[in-house]
């Protein structure tokens, strides 16, 4: 009888420390499971694409995601005021003639027909979902983080007060450290 009752202590610890094992790499997981966050990064400046990123953001959000959006190079002409050419050298003067000056201007990536496109679809659209100045609207009064790259703005010329939406201008670090914490994360290009 003694040996079982030496036996019973030795099992029970042994018990207790697999058990104290098991929530330590339980917690471990947890840490390393993506947060209930969504991460879209925009790359084009085309019309269909920046459209469907803000739809995917503002469908996230109503899911009850939390919304990250890291705008990059041709993709800042989405969420910019206008065209701003005052104060800027000559390089990025001719860099935003070239570019969008808003969502107003950004044209389709597919049957852009010379300005006529982007009026065809949002002729087509009418009734059937809310324009892309809408559905960017919507997504500023939900919260959506919105980031901007910062190469983007010193290699474009773009300055810290041209944009529609409130901005945190941030390297791809932050971008990443957002997009690895995210459950999804889109890269639209």
């Amino acid at each position: 009888m003694n040996s079982v009752v030496e036996l019973q202590p030795t099992a029970e610890s042994n018990l207790l420390e697999r058990m104290t094992q098991l929530e330590n790499e339980l917690l471990s997981l947890k840490e390393r499971v993506p947060d209930n966050k969504v991460s879209i990064i925009l790359l084009s400046g085309d019309f269909d694409k920046a459209m469907a990123a803000f739809m995917m953001a503002n469908g996230a959000y109503a899911m009850g995601m939390e919304v990250s959006m890291f705008f990059t190079f041709w993709g800042c002409s989405a969420i910019k005021k206008g065209r701003k050419l005052k104060g800027k050298k000559f390089t990025h003067k001719l860099i935003n003639l070239m570019l969008p000056g808003s969502s107003k201007d950004l044209a389709p990536s597919k049957m852009a027909f010379g300005g006529f496109g982007r009026k065809f679809f949002n002729h087509m659209m009418k009734g059937e979902m809310s324009p892309l100045e809408e559905q960017i609207e919507i997504a500023k009064e939900c919260g959506v983080t919105f980031q901007i790259c910062a190469p983007s703005l010193g290699l474009m010329g773009f300055d810290d007060d041209e944009w529609i939406v409130p901005v945190d201008v941030c390297g791809v670090a932050a971008m990443y450290e957002t997009a690895l914490n995210a459950r999804t994360a889109y890269f639209i290009s």
